[in-house]
């Protein structure tokens, strides 16, 4: 079994050997961190911040050798928690596109901006803070399933809608379900002119069991298509449905916009 001498990631020791083995298991579980390279940089640590949303209620962004952080990245086999999630997490082709999101449209950079503006003048790569006065005024933080998340108050009271119906219909995925995150100021990932819809906390990505979803490689986690068909009905836009397939991600859809604009304060 992979061993680490000191801690990796904020505060830790950092030795360029554990960082390079953390930094290959957060490629395994599909965190785009660039190369794995030894130095515990900016994206390496918000990898492991995103990581542990999915089972910390506060992450700290380090793995301790041993600790909980550590154990979900090795995701141990013989462990009954990990056995069970693992069918939940593993990859099936991506249904028939006619099979989800029916009547559905995703909400376009474009008719986010016309309907609730722009969050902020100028984005990157990178997250940014919301600055907008009338949408910074209507985020908030609160428990959506066993996790906190920050967005939109009306996407957020939303999905605990959803997530109710999840803990009654999919009971035995509800508990694994963690987030790797939902506002988030920037740029669609590979682009410079669309702006993501995390940008308006009105989208979410999950996690099943700490594991995310490959993005792009036409399969998805077999969770993710027992959950799909709950979001769809409640006006959720899912992100397989992307020409570059993105499973882990939901959105509100333009109706949900819509509704959500009449509810801004």
């Amino acid at each position: 079994m992979q061993q680490l001498s000191g801690s990796v990631g904020l505060k830790g020791k950092n030795n360029p050997q554990d960082v390079t083995v953390v930094q290959q298991l957060l490629l395994a579980h599909g965190f785009r961190i660039g190369d794995a390279n030894g130095n515990c940089g900016d994206q390496t640590i918000q990898a492991l911040l995103s990581f542990q949303r999915g089972f910390l209620r506060v992450p700290d962004g380090r793995v301790d050798p041993s600790g909980r952080t550590w154990r979900h990245l090795l995701r141990i086999k013989g462990s009954a928690a990990v056995e069970h999630g693992a069918q939940f997490t593993r990859p099936v082709p991506r249904p028939a596109r006619e099979t989800f999101n029916v009547g559905l449209v995703a909400a376009t950079t474009a008719f986010m901006k016309q309907t609730l503006g722009l969050p902020r003048e100028t984005f990157s790569n990178n997250c940014q803070a919301v600055t907008e006065p009338t949408l910074k005024r209507n985020m908030v933080t609160d428990k959506v399933g066993s996790f906190r998340v920050t967005g939109l108050a009306s996407a957020i009271d939303a999905l605990k809608d959803v997530f109710s119906d999840i803990a009654s219909d999919q009971p035995d995925i509800y508990p694994l379900l963690g987030t790797a995150g939902m506002l988030c100021c920037r740029y669609v990932r590979g682009s410079t002119t669309a702006i993501s819809n995390h940008s308006w906390g009105t989208a979410i990505d999950l996690t099943i069991d700490g594991a995310l979803d490959q993005r792009g490689d036409g399969k998805v986690q077999y969770g993710l298509t027992l959950i799909a068909p709950i979001f769809n009905e409640h006006g959720w836009y899912w992100g397989a449905g992307f020409p570059t397939e993105d499973g882990m991600h939901f959105e509100g859809s333009r109706k949900l916009i819509n509704d959500w604009k009449a509810q801004l304060k």
